[in-house]
């Protein structure tokens, strides 16, 4: 029955990667990426003369962006045919649910919605409920290449490897390339340094970097949904072409540098502030985190306040937090035996302290920093601004 389906599928894997593709595109920017769909190498690897596409950028340049977008368009573009389409997110700090196992169980998954189950599916769920146990990597491999067989073509994408811990990359990458076959193909997104040449030699490459017509666009809109901007630019009309100018000039194809440089504007109060902070606009990511930190620490004390303990419990525990744990530690007091709700803040007034480092995931469910190259900051930066964090947060569990 359709309900026995459903909890096999939710029993497979605890990973949501159909969630995690909606909220990448929810933040997309239509028509942006475009180009890489009329690439020479991406239209060779679609056609199925390709096996493996390597699609490298620097951080920031919105390579998850582009692989949520590839996705998306093949889904459509095969959405009749008997074929599959599966994406995997790869996050350095969710490496602990983000198994070998749970990663082709969540390939698995996604190819399996929507198709009748194979009975080796119904039995090996049937063998390890019986048991209390858990499938190894050889039987979800076994029942993935089952479902493979039956496809008439696969298409497999993997975003951010560069973020898959080192010692179990080659593993992920063993069992994917055992995947490989005439109608399957894989396509891996990373920053340059990545080397996976012995298990795919002759990798074609495609660069990702966003095109100034990509970012122009991208600008465009958030002038739009950025309250004082919109009103910047209506009173200033040119003001909009010198934001767009400047800011495409200085990001250098990195989609995360100007939504960083945009976030900084729109808190501007008069044109004049604008003006002014678009000939101060830093050029690369660890100058705009720096002068991210230095509009939360030019706050009011309480919000300065607010966000430096907001940053502790982000940036350095061990686990992300979900949203109502961040709020409840954020409401603990020292010395106060109780939680007391009155203190309870909303998430809202947590995001705007922390100027753009911060997010919520919606489909973890968590709070985390905006990019993981925020993290390698932070962690910079802990011994000057950050030096009691760990003490700091292990008082508050106490």
């Amino acid at each position: 029955t359709e309900a026995e389906k459903q909890q096999i599928l939710d029993w497979i894997t605890p990973l949501n990667f159909f969630q995690r593709q909606a909220d990448i595109l929810a933040a997309w920017q239509p028509g942006t990426g475009q180009w890489l769909l009329s690439d020479a190498q991406f239209k060779c690897w679609e056609s199925q003369d390709q096996q493996v596409l390597w699609c490298r950028g620097m951080p920031g340049a919105g390579k998850t962006v582009i692989s949520a977008m590839v996705v998306n368009y093949l889904q459509a573009k095969f959405q009749i045919a008997d074929s599959g389409v599966a994406g995997i997110y790869l996050n350095h700090k969710e490496t602990a649910a983000q198994t070998l196992v749970n990663l082709l169980a969540s390939i698995w998954r996604q190819l399996a919605v929507g198709k009748p189950l194979d009975t080796s599916a119904h039995a090996l769920y049937k063998h390890h409920r019986q048991r209390n146990t858990r499938p190894s990597v050889q039987e979800i491999a076994n029942i993935l290449q089952i479902l493979i067989a039956q496809r008439s073509r696969v298409y497999l994408v993997v975003d951010a490897l560069d973020e898959y811990p080192e010692q179990q990359r080659w593993a992920l990458l063993k069992q994917l390339s055992m995947l490989l076959g005439p109608t399957t193909r894989l396509m891996i997104t990373s920053r340059p340094h990545v080397e996976f040449h012995d298990i795919f030699p002759d990798l074609p490459v495609v660069v990702i970097q966003a095109t100034d017509e990509d970012i122009l666009g991208y600008i465009d809109k958030q002038i739009q949904l950025a309250p004082r901007l919109t009103k910047h630019v209506h009173r200033q009309p040119t003001l909009r072409e010198e934001i767009k100018s400047c800011i495409t000039s200085k990001v250098e194809g990195m989609f995360l540098l100007a939504k960083l440089h945009i976030g900084s504007l729109s808190t501007k109060t008069t044109v004049k502030a604008v003006r002014q902070a678009l000939q101060d606009l830093p050029q690369d990511l660890n100058q705009t985190y720096e002068e991210a930190m230095e509009r939360i620490l030019s706050q009011s004390s309480d919000d300065k306040q607010l966000a430096l303990q907001a940053l502790t419990w982000v940036a350095y525990t061990k686990r992300l937090l979900s949203v109502p744990e961040l709020l409840e530690a954020l409401a603990i007091e020292p010395g106060a035996s109780s939680l007391d709700t009155d203190n309870l803040l909303d998430i809202s007034i947590v995001l705007a302290a922390c100027a753009g480092l911060v997010i919520v995931d919606e489909e973890m469910s968590v709070v985390r920093l905006i990019h993981y190259t925020t993290q390698h900051y932070f962690d910079d930066i802990q011994p000057i601004l950050f030096p009691d964090a760990h003490q700091s947060i292990a008082e508050h569990c106490l």
